[in-house]
């Protein structure tokens, strides 16, 4: 046996004057636990490629301390019981787990009680005020003859930015759309970069319906890879969120949607690339492009919606830098010129306004603007709000910002 952990997320924490690792799994088949700090330096080892003596003998090598077999069959056992390690133990639960939620026709409300109320009152009272305050922000079209095709709107917790997003979706109180494409961001990662969920969405208001025929249609033209990890879905909230929001508006609640996850286009922003370039993401954009026009030639109308925040910067996210308000003022202008990009519907000008530092900021949008505005080139986004959460305890900052998407007929 070659002991090997899990990709989990793993945060050194302090607890009662102790040092531990916090391990958290974005998929959500182990349940977040502290493991002791003391462990720290032999789990370095569990990586999959020495057996426990060859742990022991290397363990001695480097930190000289003697091992035995025991301890360390001990720690895995006690980290496998909690799904922690790459293992036929844990494969066997994961295989139950994904078959039973990909074989689900529809997809529960995961963060409901946890990211928001549970409860259809306690929730309707919150989005109704996030909406009064939106209703009190004036905007005009950007064109005369501009028709509103969807929005751009943050994925934040509500708490923190709902009321930025319900100024998004007051843009569409006056809209009427038979399918919603939903372009949200794949948080826990996915191996082909746009992946679909054939499901209809739970949510304490109501129930998301899924546009399955489009999802068909356009899952076709891809050879079917699309419904490969629908696992993914399961925990995520850039789409739950949007499900939420539609379900409170008597105008959207019976738009089916598209519940699309996209994954990062890591290769093309290191390598400063057109995404275009990669053949698998041109044949999605293409696909996009082609299946929403053949249902707007059946007489239905598609909408769309980019559930996307901008920067994540600070200790949360790797870097322990002090952020100063010198350094929020960068993170902002580095964020407009990826806005301005936005706003003018140039998807290559987006891309470029990221790759030029590797996405040095985090940046979670980019995948879903930039296949919006690569298949849409008609598309036009007019900036509402933009908004930095900062948090000085935990030396981070979020950003993030709302936009209504236009397609100008002029």
């Amino acid at each position: 046996m070659k002991p090997k952990l899990r990709a989990l997320e793993i945060t050194p924490i302090e607890q009662d004057g102790e040092d531990y690792f916090y391990f958290h799994d974005r998929l959500g088949f182990a349940q977040g636990a502290a493991v002791p700090g003391v462990w720290g330096t032999l789990l370095a080892f569990f990586d999959g490629t020495r057996d426990i003596e060859e742990i022991i003998a290397a363990y001695k090598i480097k930190h000289g301390e003697q091992l035995t077999s025991e301890t360390i069959e001990r720690i895995i056992e006690r980290l496998d019981e909690a799904y922690f390690m790459d293992s036929p133990r844990f494969e066997e639960y994961r295989a139950g787990i994904v078959g039973e939620f990909e074989n689900a026709s529809t997809r529960p409300a995961t963060l409901a009680g946890a990211s928001y109320p549970a409860s259809p009152n306690a929730l309707r009272k919150m989005l109704d005020d996030f909406f009064r305050a939106a209703a009190k922000v004036k905007t005009q079209p950007l064109f005369a003859n501009a028709k509103v095709r969807g929005i751009v709107v943050p994925h934040i917790d509500f708490n923190r930015g709902g009321a930025t997003e319900s100024l998004a979706y007051q843009q569409l109180k006056n809209e009427k759309f038979d399918i919603l494409v939903v372009l949200g961001i794949a948080h826990s990662g996915v191996d082909y970069p746009f992946c679909a969920a054939n499901k209809d969405f739970e949510t304490p208001l109501g129930t998301a319906q899924c546009a399955r025929d489009f999802l068909e249609a356009l899952n076709a033209r891809v050879d079917g890879k699309m419904l490969n990890e629908q696992y993914a879905h399961k925990n995520e909230h850039s789409i739950e969120f949007v499900t939420v929001f539609l379900q409170h508006l008597e105008n959207l609640k019976s738009a089916k949607i598209v519940p699309i996850l996209c994954g990062g286009f890591f290769e093309e922003l290191r390598n400063k690339k057109s995404p275009q370039s990669t053949p698998i993401i041109a044949e999605f954009i293409s696909a996009l492009r082609e299946t929403t026009l053949e249902f707007e030639a059946k007489g239905q109308r598609v909408g769309f919606i980019a559930s996307v925040d901008l920067a994540h910067v600070g200790s949360r996210f790797g870097s322990d830098e002090v952020l100063t308000l010198a350094h929020l003022n960068e993170i902002e202008a580095e964020d407009s010129q990826f806005l301005e990009a936005v706003e003018a519907g140039d998807a290559e000008k987006a891309h470029r306004a990221l790759a030029k530092n590797n996405n040095g900021r985090h940046v979670d949008a980019h995948p879903a603007v930039y296949t919006f505005l690569a298949a849409f080139p008609e598309l036009r986004a007019q900036l509402l709000e933009y908004q930095q959460a900062f948090d000085a305890n935990e030396n981070s900052v979020v950003t993030f910002a709302s936009m209504t998407l236009y397609e100008n007929e002029n």
